[in-house]
């Protein structure tokens, strides 16, 4: 597979990166750098940080959603009219995804695509494509067969808010899997791992293991041998 872009002009094609994660940075940075026509302008790890970026004349802006500072997808309304924006995050709830589409993300990838996965979605959105993780495609699928259907709204129930994949890493917590065993468990890095639990903190407003899979096993989401 070619994952050149199909129009490359004689001058490098410049990267932005917004990214909070240095672990999840390092290594979109080391896939940008197998690409030799593409140079990485800037990676930050805020929406402030961002704000202070030039975006002119820039191919492609990387957008993580889940900054310390805020919602990466309030930086769109500055930069989707110049500059396509791919969406990468670990958040893949049908609300978020389908917000993101309709505010102009380009398109929009999960945290646990592979580095090839992330060349070829930059490549997608440079040739002016719009590549979407399949795990998230569906959603946007449903939208376009009944554009009436109203998208869901955050659960009232925190828990109900988190992803297939979250739930997943929720109930390796739940059996004391550490991050390394629950990637290999679910064939993801532990890096990404570390991002989800991340965003499962966040939605269930907690901050540790324990008060996790004690808020999953008190509402008898999950039992007390993870099942």
């Amino acid at each position: 597979m070619d994952l050149r872009p199909i129009n490359t002009p004689a001058s490098r094609i410049e990267i932005g990166l917004v990214e909070d994660d240095p672990h999840v940075r390092d290594g979109m940075q080391r896939a940008i750098a197998e690409v030799p026509e593409w140079r990485l302008r800037f990676a930050c790890g805020s929406l402030r940080d961002a704000r202070t970026q030039s975006f002119a004349g820039l191919g492609v802006l990387l957008l993580d959603i889940g900054l310390p500072d805020g919602c990466g997808l309030d930086l769109l309304p500055q930069v989707r009219a110049s500059v396509p924006v791919l969406v990468i995050s670990a958040i893949g709830d049908e609300a978020t995804v389908v917000h993101a589409i309709e505010q102009g993300a380009a398109g929009y990838l999960l945290k646990d695509s592979r580095p090839r996965e992330l060349i070829a979605g930059i490549v997608a959105v440079l040739n002016g494509g719009a590549p979407i993780s399949p795990g998230v495609a569906s959603y946007l699928l449903r939208r376009l067969r009944n554009p009436s259907r109203p998208t869901p709204p955050a659960a009232n129930n925190p828990l109900e808010a988190l992803t297939p994949r979250e739930v997943e890493v929720l109930r390796a917590l739940t059996r004391g899997y550490s991050y390394e065993e629950a990637g290999e468990l679910l064939g993801i890095s532990k890096n990404t791992i570390g991002q989800h639990i991340k965003q499962i903190y966040s939605k269930l407003a907690v901050n540790s293991r324990s008060e996790s899979v004690f808020q999953a096993i008190q509402a008898g989401w999950l039992s007390s041998d993870g099942r």
